[in-house]
């Protein structure tokens, strides 16, 4: 058996590799002029503020601050599996290659039903991992709105007859 001769450096291997177009950065600010009046997720009515369906939007509001598609996204939402509903929190990918791809870039998280756990997790996801702590506040007040949201209408009690 001949053995292969041991390979030499070369200059390539120690020169990182120049970046893929598609994953250069684009500005947030430019993005959102680029967006702003035009895309699929804007709602428009007569008497009220503009609104916006993009996941990863936090309030739904059509504003730079919130917008999923031009910062780091993060939004609350219901999840209906058979029966049951299940709270989920997206959030933007980490990985600059997710973001490239439509499926992988907001991952799903499932959020806690009890209050003071779910309040833990939403503090340990965005503090710790992500980039925009100013949200959270926001999250905790949708969250508790969500889990109002589930209850049940409490039946009237039946009237007394004289």
């Amino acid at each position: 058996l001949a053995q292969a001769a041991p390979r030499k450096a070369t200059a390539s291997r120690s020169a990182p590799a120049p970046p893929h177009p598609g994953a250069m950065a684009v500005p947030s600010d430019l993005l959102w002029e680029c967006v702003r009046k035009n895309n699929a997720f804007i709602r428009k009515s007569t008497n009220a503020r503009t609104m916006s369906s993009e996941p990863g939007n936090l309030l739904g509001v059509h504003s730079p601050k919130f917008s999923g598609l031009t910062n780091k996204a993060m939004g609350l939402a219901t999840r209906k599996v058979g029966k049951k509903e299940n709270i989920i929190l997206t959030q933007s990918a980490k990985r600059a290659s997710r973001l490239q791809r439509p499926k992988a870039r907001l991952p799903v998280i499932g959020i806690r039903r009890d209050p003071k756990k779910a309040a833990v997790q939403l503090e340990r996801v965005m503090g710790q991992k992500f980039c925009r702590p100013e949200l959270l506040d926001l999250a905790k007040t949708k969250y508790s709105k969500i889990k109002r949201s589930f209850r049940k209408p409490r039946k009237a009690a039946p009237k007394k007859t004289k």
